[in-house]
């Protein structure tokens, strides 16, 4: 049998620090060169194999001679054929004293990219529908002997990955300097940044994905050892183990990147994952088919018949709730905003997605972390507990009307574009978006494109006299109250809950646009004549109780409207609305 070596050289980071240098200051990080090697088939130890019983349905085993491998080596994974039912592997150190015989996972149907993602494509152009298995940790060894079952050793293709230093590479080095976006991604306790744990970004084959939202969070156990090794690795290796994996997903399986979001080791040290930005919705390859809208995180080590270590747990609990708190989501609660739609648990294991073991013995601990993590989340922390436009942004971003600003933040204080405000709407009253372009300064690809066609079309929203619709100028005060008391008319077109003149002049009346509206009978508020041309939509919402005082029996209708404030006139408006639907 021939054998063929394909040498790879990666140049890595080893941890220097675990904590992250202040803003603006550079920090130096150096370690040893990592080296991975990979043997295309190993020599048979008999020139056939054993054959499958037919009494037995035993397996045909064929097994390799031992090898002394081309480096030392402290990680090893097999990629076997479609055929292959099982594979194990020993090693040693001196070709003389052997490990135990471990037995190798097969990665599960329910791990790596989601299908029809670039990710996937070249996934399975690497893996060529060959089974590669779960790389397992070994500390240290340069022989290693290997079993597998229903295919050939010839056949396999067996990597080898030294992220210690241990076949005696130089050291290389690399400078981190934080920015003010990487302070504020390391609000987490004890995160490790990629630069620290030693990724080297010339291993990513694409940039970051980043989905709209993020939904769930699932728990994973790495599974890279099984045996003596799994959940015994000193505190120098975790950062080693974290190299290894990356460079076997990215170059082994074909992954972009790390598979996981967030990674903790046994001694519950938190190290960021797959590149993009803690704090951002970015993409994994953790869960097929879950990963978009999903975040995942990992416990370094085999948990299948091994309990986790308390100090884990521990930081399981935080980075829940931390990741949670980013995302806006509730540790405690449930949610059916996933691509399948179904109804599950916000945190979730591994196996509560598909057929897999993952994440062992951690799956005991889920329904206590949620409580854990949920006792700790605070929605929109930046709208304070005493805003009177709190109990509504809370409403509606159960009801999935706002996700605020960006995760977990809705900045009350901003005020509105026109464009904004058209998807506010559509999503508070559980409209359709129409795709296309409508009006020539909005164009399709335009994210709220579609919403302002929907309100064109009712009638809600009209435009200016030149047909524009000019998206990015700030919404007022008065052009909601307008287009939301349009809404109310769609229930009752000024029977019971408008006066007949006034819902007559409010189908004429502005909108977004520009057109002269009819006069309501009496003044609504002290500075809204019954000649402005909002006066009408302003006077409906008046009357049916949704008010907006800005102070001194004031409504400011030429005053820009803040996120908050609007937040409150939809919740009001939902009210009456829904109040409305049900009476008719």
């Amino acid at each position: 049998m021939r054998k063929v070596r394909v040498v790879t050289l990666v140049g890595v980071l080893a941890l220097v620090l675990t904590v992250a240098p202040p803003v603006g200051q550079t920090v130096v990080h150096a370690t040893p060169l990592t080296l991975s090697e990979t043997l295309m088939g190993l020599p048979a130890e008999n020139a056939a194999a054993q054959p499958r019983s037919s009494t037995t349905n035993q397996p045909r085993t064929s097994r390799s001679l031992p090898v002394e491998t081309p480096l030392t080596f402290n990680m090893v994974g097999v990629t076997a054929p479609e055929s292959a039912t099982a594979v194990r592997l020993r090693s040693s150190e001196d070709g003389l004293a052997w490990s135990d015989w471990e037995h190798l996972e097969f990665l599960d149907a329910e791990d790596g990219p989601d299908p029809g993602t670039e990710e996937y494509r070249r996934a399975q152009e690497i893996q060529r529908g060959r089974q590669p298995t779960h790389p397992v940790w070994v500390e240290l060894a340069d022989h290693v002997q290997v079993e597998v079952d229903d295919a050939e050793v010839g056949d396999l293709e067996v990597t080898f990955i030294d992220a210690m230093g241990s076949s005696g590479g130089p050291v290389r080095r690399t400078y981190e300097t934080r920015t003010h976006a990487e302070a504020d991604a390391s609000t987490a306790p004890n995160v490790i940044t990629r630069s620290q744990w030693g990724a080297d970004e010339s291993l990513r084959n694409s940039g970051p994905s980043y989905s709209s939202s993020v939904h769930l969070g699932v728990v994973h156990h790495t599974a890279h050892t099984s045996g003596s090794s799994a959940n015994t690795y000193s505190r120098d290796a975790a950062a080693g183990i974290m190299r290894a994996m990356y460079r076997y997903h990215t170059r082994s399986l074909g992954w972009s990147d790390l598979g996981y979001n967030v990674v903790i080791d046994r001694f519950g040290r938190v190290y960021e994952g797959r590149y993009g930005g803690l704090t951002r919705n970015v993409i994994g390859a953790h869960a097929r088919g879950h990963n978009t809208g999903s975040f995942g995180v990992s416990v370094i080590g085999n948990f299948v018949n091994a309990d986790p270590p308390q100090a884990a747990i521990e930081a399981l609990a935080g980075v829940i709730g931390w990741k949670s708190a980013i995302h806006g989501i509730d540790p405690a609660g449930e949610t059916d905003r996933m691509s399948d739609g179904r109804w599950r648990p916000t945190i979730v294991g591994h196996r509560d997605l598909g057929q897999t073991a993952c994440p062992g013995r951690i799956q005991g601990h889920l329904p206590a972390l949620r409580q854990q993590a949920g006792g700790s989340w605070v929605p929109f922390p930046d709208v304070p507990e005493s805003s009177p436009h709190r109990p509504a942004i809370l409403e509606l971003a159960a009801a999935g009307v706002t996700n605020g600003c960006r995760e977990n933040v809705f900045c009350p204080s901003d005020y509105l574009t026109r464009d904004q405000a058209a998807s506010f709407v559509v999503r508070a009253f559980g409209l359709q978006p129409i795709p296309g372009q409508r009006f020539p300064d909005l164009p399709a690809t335009n994210v709220h494109a579609g919403s302002v066609n929907a309100l064109a079309e009712l009638g809600w929203i009209i435009g200016r006299e030149d047909g524009t619709f000019a998206p990015r100028e700030h919404l007022t005060r008065g052009q909601l109250a307008t287009v939301l008391a349009r809404s109310l008319n769609e229930v009752d077109r000024g029977r019971e809950l408008v006066d007949e003149g006034i819902g007559a002049s409010l189908a004429q009346s502005e909108g977004f646009g520009v057109l002269a509206g009819g006069v309501p009978l009496v003044a609504p508020y002290s500075d809204v004549p019954i000649s402005h041309v909002h006066a009408p939509g302003i006077a409906t919402l008046r009357d049916v109780g949704v008010v907006g005082d800005c102070g001194g029996g004031a409504f400011c209708p030429d005053g820009d409207v803040r996120r908050d404030s609007t937040a409150s006139f939809v919740h009001m408006v939902r009210r009456v609305y829904s109040e409305a639907s049900r009476a008719h």
